[in-house]
């Protein structure tokens, strides 16, 4: 006669993956996210990526009178319960006064990523579609791949409905609340 196998600590236990992610710490140079229902850790971004995440933040900074642009803020995706740590976003000011972490899509005034050769298509296909269904108001990807910036505007029914390069001379059009375009010009 066989001996009953023994119960396994999670075998049909329920659990909040948001509980999981934040009591789970990464290892050092890691950051966790929860993308489509999923637990990711990836590595945080390198030289050449942090250089054109902080010249767009000095490019930002004054372009939406209210906003601040910063790096590291967890931004969550309401009607699908993820999280995702974007490259830079603009936040309302007074939001960066509260002691809080994590911010709803829906409330900065711009979110960029910029792609990884390891999470690229997380940036351009998963990431489009949660920002959308959040209704992120303006979304910039900035895919290092081809130098192509593209700026989703106009989100609806989890689709953005517009779409926008640079000119050729590299000037971004940017939506209210921004007093002016954006030069992308040299930074990539």
């Amino acid at each position: 006669m066989a001996a009953p196998l023994p119960e396994l600590p999670f075998q049909g236990a329920s659990f909040d993956l948001e509980e999981v992610a934040d009591t789970f710490t990464p290892p050092e140079g890691f950051r966790v996210e929860i993308i489509e229902g999923k637990l990711v850790v990836s590595p945080t971004p390198l030289g050449p990526h942090l250089k054109i995440t902080s010249f767009l933040q000095a490019k930002l900074t004054g372009l939406a009178p209210g906003y601040l642009p910063v790096q590291h803020a967890t931004v969550t995706i309401g009607p699908t319960g993820e999280r995702y740590i974007p490259d830079l976003v603009l936040l309302p000011e007074p939001m960066l006064d509260e002691k809080r972490w994590k911010f709803p899509s829906y409330e900065p005034a711009l979110t960029v990523e910029v792609t990884s050769p390891s999470n690229a298509d997380t940036d351009r296909v998963k990431k489009v579609r949660g920002y959308a269904l959040g209704e992120a108001p303006a979304y910039l990807l900035i895919d290092t791949d081809d130098d192509r910036w593209t700026l989703f505007e106009q989100p609806q029914a989890g689709v953005y409905r517009k779409q926008t390069r640079p000119t050729p001379e590299g000037i971004l059009p940017l939506p209210p609340p921004f007093t002016g375009p954006l030069d992308c010009s040299g930074l990539s």
